[in-house]
This record gives structure tokens, sequence and C-alpha cells, in this order.
């Protein structure tokens, strides 16, 4: 029926609150397009690449987009990037240094930004997840970085405050293009 709009529980997975309000917006613009004759809010659809999952648990877990084990699934080879907490100033000033975050970017072959480095890390970003406190608050920019198609030097360019939780995100993005000099060397 044309003029029945639904959201939220009942068109199904993933049941999330933030979700509902999305389809909500989109369902208002397609209703206010109609009642205003504007074809362009009339044909308004929801098409969220990725939408984001949290579980407020203490230490908070973060996710969006592929996993490692999704993308292995699918036969996508990625790119990790893997930043500490524990090499984190804010973390550790804040007395929770046990978290970390981690981002996966497609690192097959013909994956890449355009600058010659195909497949080193500099494919698109595909997922990401953290644990820790306020994960939850963060994971939308990691969401942001899928819906714009962001590559690990985009994200790693992008300069966040400093001392912040947030700045793991664009030191996980530097782990992962090879860049970071902000993570202690690997116990052997």
């Amino acid at each position: 029926m044309p003029h029945i709009f639904a959201i939220g529980d009942i068109v199904g997975q993933p049941m999330l609150a933030h979700k509902a309000v999305h389809e909500a917006h989109v369902a208002a613009e397609v209703i206010a397009g109609e009642l205003q004759g504007n074809k362009e809010l009339a044909s308004a659809a929801f098409n969220a690449r990725v939408i984001p999952s949290v579980a407020y648990t203490d230490p908070e877990v973060a996710w969006v987009g592929l996993t490692e084990d999704q993308a292995k699934q699918q036969g996508i080879k990625v790119k990790k990037g893997l930043f500490p907490w524990a090499a984190s100033g804010r973390a550790i000033a804040n007395g929770r240094d046990e978290g970390v975050t981690k981002l996966l970017f497609d690192d097959s072959p013909e994956a890449g930004s355009g600058d010659g480095h195909a497949g080193r890390g500099h494919g698109k970003i595909l997922g990401g997840g953290m644990v820790g406190t306020h994960a939850g608050d963060m994971i939308g920019e990691i969401a942001l970085a899928i819906e714009m198609g962001a590559d690990a030097v985009d994200i790693g360019k992008t300069i966040h405050p400093h001392p912040t939780l947030g700045e793991s995100i664009g030191m996980a993005a530097e782990v992962a293009h090879g860049s970071c000099t902000d993570v202690p060397p690997a116990r052997k």
C-alpha cells in the first residue's frame, strides 16, 4: 500500500532504535514530499550501507561493517589496523587502557585509492570495532568512513584531537597503512 509506512521492528533486522529513527526520517521526507509535490523528497529511500551496533557493557563493545570472519567467508582479503589503548595517552590518564580499536581495509590486489599502492592497506575501509570506554560514542566515525568510502590514508590523515580516545581510530588506520609511530614494538 503506497500510503502506509513502516519502520523499526516491523521491517525487520537489525532491530535497533537508531535504525528506526533513520527509517522514520525517510518516511517523513517521503510523506512531506508527496504532500508538497516535491519529487526529490518523495523519492527518498533508506539505503544505509552499514548500521553500527553497541553492547552497553563495561567496557563497551561497538562494531560496524564487516568482521574478519565475514570477510574471510566472502573471500575478501583484508588489511587489519589494530591500535591498543595501552598506547593511548587518554586511556592511560583515564585509568582504562584495556581497550582496542580495530579497522579492516580491503587488501585485495585491485583495491587501492589511486595512489599506486594497491594491496598495501590502501583499499577502502570495510569494517571496524572497538572495545573500551565510550566505544559506542565513537563508532559513528567508523560508520561514516565506510559510508564515505574512506581508505586508511583518509582516516589516518584526519586530524583527531589529542589526547582523546577517538584518536585511536586514526592510529588504527595508520597501523594498517604502516605509518603509525605511536605503537610500541611487539614483544618477542
